[in-house]
């Protein structure tokens, strides 16, 4: 005959009171290891929101710190421009995605700071900055710096790649030029 539930207290060797202490040990057991899960699992949603909070709140510092270096493009005072180019490049470097943008900006900018009326034959320090700039900064992007119509006499954009760079129309007279692909 089979042991039963029914019949197991008249078994032979088997003690009632240690059967129900081991099946109330291993239904502890059980629900601890449940209880566990269930903690892994919210510490795991827990550390997935306080990743996506942590983003979105890098995301707003890199907006306001852009919206400022471009606003300082704006500005009368040749230094704060050149600040804002500086602040633009490390945004670039520390934002990649951001970075073609940032290309795009400062190629408006070179045009428009280049053809000032109040130019020398020397081209304004916030556009030799601009120039510098985007040349470390073309290298990481597959993007092409437009300076068509710019007026880049006697400038030197030997560090700009020739290949990312769109010159169309623009005054290059005394220029040095950008670099052949290698």
């Amino acid at each position: 005959m089979l042991p039963t539930l029914r019949n197991a207290r008249t078994l032979p060797g088997v003690d009632s009171t240690l059967t129900a202490a081991a099946i109330g040990v291993g239904g502890t057991v059980i629900i601890g290891v449940a209880g566990f899960w269930a903690s892994v699992r919210n510490t795991n949603k827990t550390a997935a929101l306080t990743l996506r909070a942590l983003e979105l709140t890098e995301q707003g510092q890199v907006t306001d710190r852009y919206t400022k270096a471009v606003g300082q493009l704006g500005d009368e005072s040749s230094p704060v421009r050149v600040g804002g180019i500086y602040a633009l490049e490390r945004i670039g470097h520390d934002s990649p995605e951001d970075r073609t943008t940032i290309i795009y900006v400062l190629g408006a900018f070179i045009r428009e700071r280049s053809r000032v009326p109040e130019r020398d034959e020397q081209p304004p320090e916030d556009v030799m900055a601009g120039i510098r700039v985007v040349g470390r900064l073309l290298p990481l992007s597959e993007v092409k710096l437009n300076l068509r119509g710019a007026d880049l006499r006697n400038t030197d954009m030997s560090d700009l790649p020739e290949y990312q760079v769109l010159l169309e129309g623009a005054n290059l007279e005394g220029a040095k030029l950008p670099r052949p692909r290698s």
